[in-house]
């Protein structure tokens, strides 16, 4: 019985050897063929930005590359110290899909690999939104490219224009007509105009092109000089503020309004004019199918211009990429019209590209031309600093103004100093 039982063992130990060898052929030779592990890159992105990456990947991955591509969404709130915790660690991704303020952050810590020659090397180089490849460059190189686009404009419900006897296919132009038409559609249920007073993004996203509109700035082109206190930047703070506390055209607690709150004040019907992004459509299509609604380019100071914010992802290869060229590969992939048009604009999103902007989507949905035309007119805010100094004496400046402790004089006066004192510490 003993002799039987050893015998049974040595055979279960032979199986056991031969079944893990097997397990390991199978192993090494999957995907590939020739016995070769298939490369599989990792990249990583915000949560907010999610949907987009995984269609771009997935589009990706539906061809033979030679390589696979997988995703990794961190929250928006992790994502800058998990990256820069990876990067230490040296765990960090193959590829990088980075909300595009923080790219001139991200490039000056040495974080990104240089890509100015396959930069210079794309055909479409010159189709890319210059706003967008600005913050991807840092010192006369080129670290990021334009990914996926986010841009500001001022949505309107036409029910309420038809309600206040205005037409729904003029909406306001410029700031006069806006605080006009704002009054007229103010009622004891309503308001005329909404935005998120206590959101950085949400401010500087729809307030900021008030301020270039008109001829000002809140930095230099180069991010290192304060130009928030001039009299373009204060008469815009002023407009605002009129909104606000004089023609009372606005929400009680505006100023502290949070993203979702303004959203929900327009989508609701609380609210009728709300600047937000190209991003807000597909909400409204699937969330809101009956609310109809209308579309414009940000009103602009008589005499001055529209402006709009630039927001979006650039991609990047990180410092941590083990696949660079294959990352680039998956850039340039990414940026061609198959996905530019085939995935994003086909959902309503706007390609980086202007040669792409007359695509048969935007034919076919006239209002997104609008989301085209203030991408032309859009700017981005340049800063390795950007959170120290929108988080802190921007947003706190706009908010002390349209609360009433300051004046819009005062307010970027002390802003100034702030700014100064942030950007003299680097």
């Amino acid at each position: 019985m003993h002799k039987r039982v050893q015998s049974i063992g040595i055979m279960l130990l032979f199986v056991s050897l031969f079944m893990m060898l097997v397990a390991c052929s199978d192993s090494e030779s999957s995907g590939t063929g020739d016995g070769s592990k298939e490369k599989v890159l990792e990249m990583w992105t915000r949560e907010s930005s999610e949907l987009n990456v995984r269609a771009a990947v997935e589009s990706f991955n539906a061809g033979d590359h030679g390589f696979t591509v997988k995703v990794k969404a961190i929250p928006n709130a992790n994502f800058t110290d998990q990256f820069v915790s990876a990067l230490a660690s040296d765990t960090g991704p193959d590829i990088l899909s980075i909300d595009l303020v923080f790219a001139p952050y991200f490039s000056s810590i040495g974080a990104l690999k240089d890509i100015t020659d396959f930069y210079d090397s794309l055909e479409f180089k010159d189709q890319l939104m210059d706003s967008m490849v600005h913050t991807g460059s840092f010192k006369g190189k080129q670290y990021a490219v334009p990914f996926s686009a986010d841009v500001s404009a001022l949505f309107y419900n036409k029910k309420h224009f038809k309600e206040a006897g205005l037409d729904p296919n003029d909406p306001p132009q410029t700031w006069d007509e806006l605080k006009e038409v704002a009054k007229k559609l103010t009622t004891d249920d309503r308001y005329g105009y909404t935005f998120a007073g206590a959101d950085v993004g949400g401010q500087v996203f729809t307030f900021l092109p008030y301020i270039w509109g008109n001829g000002g700035a809140v930095l230099s082109e180069d991010g290192t000089e304060s130009l928030i206190n001039s009299p373009e930047a204060i008469e815009a703070l002023q407009f605002y503020v009129d909104l606000v506390a004089n023609e009372k055209v606005t929400p009680e607690g505006v100023p502290n309004y949070s993203w979702s709150q303004s959203q929900d004040a327009f989508t609701s019907g609380k609210a009728s004019m709300l600047i937000t992004g190209n991003f807000f459509p597909r909400i409204l299509s699937q969330d809101y199918p009956d609310l109809d609604w209308g579309l414009t380019l940000i009103p602009k100071n008589e005499g001055k211009n529209h402006s709009s914010f630039a927001g979006g992802e650039l991609i990047a290869v990180p410092n941590s990429s083990k696949y660079v060229e294959e990352a680039k590969q998956f850039i340039e992939y990414v940026l061609s019209e198959q996905v530019q048009v085939g995935v994003f604009a086909k959902e309503g999103g706007i390609p980086v590209r202007e040669d792409l902007f007359a695509n048969k989507y935007f034919k076919e949905e006239p209002r997104y031309q609008v989301f085209t035309e203030a991408l032309k007119v859009a700017e981005t805010p340049y800063s390795i600093q950007y959170n120290e100094i929108f988080s802190q004496p921007v947003l706190s400046s706009i908010q002390r103004a349209l609360k009433g402790e300051v004046s819009p004089q005062e307010a970027f006066r002390d802003a100034e100093k702030e700014i100064n004192k942030i950007l003299d510490s680097k």
